[in-house]
C-alpha cells in the first residue's frame, strides 16, 4: 500500500471511529476490546511484560520516564537499545534532515519540559495511524482541501515529514534553534494556512507581524496560556487550539468549543488523585494502539483539571478544563501545604491586569522570585508583591521572602514554564539587576 493510501485509510478509519462513539459506554467498550488485544500482544512480544502475561491489568506495573529509558530495549518489540536509538536521533539532528529512521522504525526525541529528554520509536504503520488521527481531529476537510502546514519546533523527526506523503499536504519545518526572525522570509513565501508551534513561538510570530494568513493555528509542546493566545488571535483572527502531545503519544486536543478532550478512543487514561484537590489528577496512560514500543501504565508528570460538564461539542471523550502544569511545579508554601500553579497565576494577573508576561519561581524554602517585563508599570511590583504575600500567608507561608526582579530572558527553543519550582530546599540565589526583596 502506498503511503498516500495508507494515510487516507488511517484518516477515514479515525473519522469513522469518532463518529461511532456517542456515549461513555461506547468509549469503554472500545477501550476494553483494544486493551485485551494489547495485553495479549505485550505479554507475548514485549520482554518487560512477559512475566505479567495473563495477569489482570491492575497488577501490571506503573512506570515513568526514567524506567522507560532504563529498560528501553525491553519495552520495544524490536530490542532496539537506547544507545542505538540515541545514535540515530543525534545523527539526524546533526545532519538537520530530521529523518530519525532505523530500518522501518521512526526514532523520535523530545526536549522535555525540564530538559530531561524523552526517546520513542514507532513503526511505519503507526506513523500513518498517528497522522490519520491528527488529521481527523484537526482538519476535517482533508483530503478534499489542500493544506500548507508550517511547523515550528526545536526538534524534528520523520513524523512531521509523513505529512508530505499524503499527496494533499505541503509541509514546512522551521527549526526554533535558529530563532524566529530567521524564518520570516521562508515562511511568508511558503504561505501556510495551518501553523503549528509552541505558544511562545506563535506569540513571537504574531508580535513580529509575519505576513501570513493561517486559518488553523495549533499550540503544542507547552501549555497554552491565555497571555499567549490573545495576541495570536488578535493578529490572525484564529484562536490557537492546544495539541496535547508528548514523547508518550498523542494525548488530547482542543475541540472547536475550546475544550481539551483526551483521546480515550486510542488511550486508556487512569487518574491518580492529587491530595487535597478532588478535581485534579495525574494521568497514567496506556496507548492501546502502539505495538513497536509499549506504553502501558505510564505515569505522566502533568496535573490535569477535570471539567465537570459535558462539552457542547457533544463528544463523549473526557473533557478537561486545563493542563495545570507539572507535578514538579506545585508550589510548597509550608510543610505539608501546597498551592497549584493556577492560584499563583490568578493572583498575579488579578493584581496587575496590564501584565502580559511574568515568571514566578520557588527558589528555596519559603523563598520566591517574581520577574516582570522591563516595561511593566512601576507600581506593578508593589501590587504583585502584596497580592502574592497575601495569598501565601493565607496558606501558612509565614516568614516568606519574595524577590521582585525585572527582565525575562528565555531562549525561544526552550520550554516555557511561567510558574516553576526550581529548588525548594536550596537557599535563595541572587536574581541579578533591578532586584528588590519583600520581607
Amino acid at each position: 500500500m502506498s503511503p498516500a493510501l495508507a494515510i487516507l485509510k488511517a484518516y477515514a478509519a479515525k473519522r469513522w471511529t469518532l463518529a461511532k462513539l456517542r456515549t461513555k459506554q461506547d468509549v469503554k467498550r472500545r477501550q476494553d476490546k483494544l486493551l485485551a488485544s494489547l495485553l495479549d500482544y505485550a505479554g507475548a512480544n514485549i520482554p518487560f511484560y512477559k512475566r505479567h502475561a495473563g495477569k489482570h491489568f491492575a497488577y501490571w506495573p506503573v512506570i515513568d520516564k526514567a524506567q522507560t529509558l532504563a529498560h528501553f530495549s525491553e519495552l520495544n518489540a524490536h530490542r532496539v537499545t537506547a544507545e542505538q536509538a540515541w545514535d540515530v536521533a543525534e545523527k539526524s539532528l546533526a545532519e538537520a534532515n530530521h529523518s530519525g529512521r532505523l530500518g522501518d522504525l521512526t526514532i523520535g526525541t523530545s526536549s522535555g519540559t525540564s530538559g530531561n529528554r524523552g526517546l520513542f520509536l514507532i513503526s511505519e504503520a503507526e506513523r500513518y495511524q498517528w497522522l490519520g488521527s491528527i488529521l481527523a481531529r484537526t482538519l476535517p476537510d482533508f483530503p478534499f482541501t489542500r493544506h500548507r502546514i508550517a511547523v515550528m519546533m526545536a526538534t524534528g523527526n520523520a513524523l512531521y515529514e509523513t505529512t508530505q506523503q499524503s499527496g494533499r499536504l505541503a509541509f514546512g519545518f522551521y527549526d526554533l534553534r535558529h530563532g524566529i526572525a530567521t524564518h520570516r522570509e521562508a515562511m511568508e513565501a511558503f504561505a501556510p494556512d495551518v501553523l503549528v508551534a509552541p505558544p511562545k513561538a506563535l506569540r513571537a510570530v504574531a508580535e513580529q507581524n509575519f505576513q501570513i494568513k493561517p486559518a488553523h493555528i495549533f499550540a503544542g509542546g507547552e501549555v497554552l496560556d491565555p497571555l499567549d493566545a490573545i495576541p495570536v488571535t488578535s493578529r490572525y483572527g484564529a484562536m490557537p487550539r492546544s495539541i496535547y502531545q508528548a514523547t508518550e503519544g498523542f494525548i488530547g486536543i482542543t475541540c472547536r468549543y475550546g475544550m481539551i478532550h483526551l483521546n480515550e478512543d486510542d488511550m486508556l487514561i487512569e487518574r491518580e488523585p492529587v491530595e487535597g484537590h478532588p478535581d485534579r489528577f495525574i494521568p497514567i496512560i496506556t496507548d492501546l494502539r502502539r505495538r513497536a514500543q509499549a506504553m502501558i501504565r505510564y505515569r505522566l508528570n502533568d496535573i490535569l483539571v477535570l471539567s465537570p460538564y459535558r462539552c457542547a461539542c457533544g463528544s463523549p471523550l473526557q473533557a478537561i478544563d486545563r493542563i495545570e502544569g507539572r507535578c514538579d511545579d506545585v508550589i510548597e508554601v509550608a510543610e505539608g501545604v501546597t498551592l497549584m500553579p493556577e492560584a499563583i497565576r490568578v493572583a498575579i494577573l488579578d493584581a496587575e491586569r496590564r501584565l502580559d508576561d511574568f515568571r514566578f519561581e520557588q527558589i528555596g524554602h519559603r523563598r520566591f522570585r517574581v520577574r516582570l517585563p522591563y516595561d511593566a508599570p512601576e507600581e506593578s511590583e508593589e501590587r504583585v508583591g502584596a497580592a502574592l504575600r497575601s495569598l501565601l500567608e493565607q496558606h501558612g507561608g509565614n516568614g516568606i521572602a519574595i524577590q521582585m526582579a525585572r527582565g525575562i530572558h528565555e531562549p525561544i527553543a526552550g520550554k516555557l514554564r511561567r510558574i516553576r519550582r526550581i529548588n525548594p530546599s536550596a537557599p535563595a540565589s541572587q536574581a541579578g539587576a533591578m532586584q528588590r526583596e519583600w520581607m
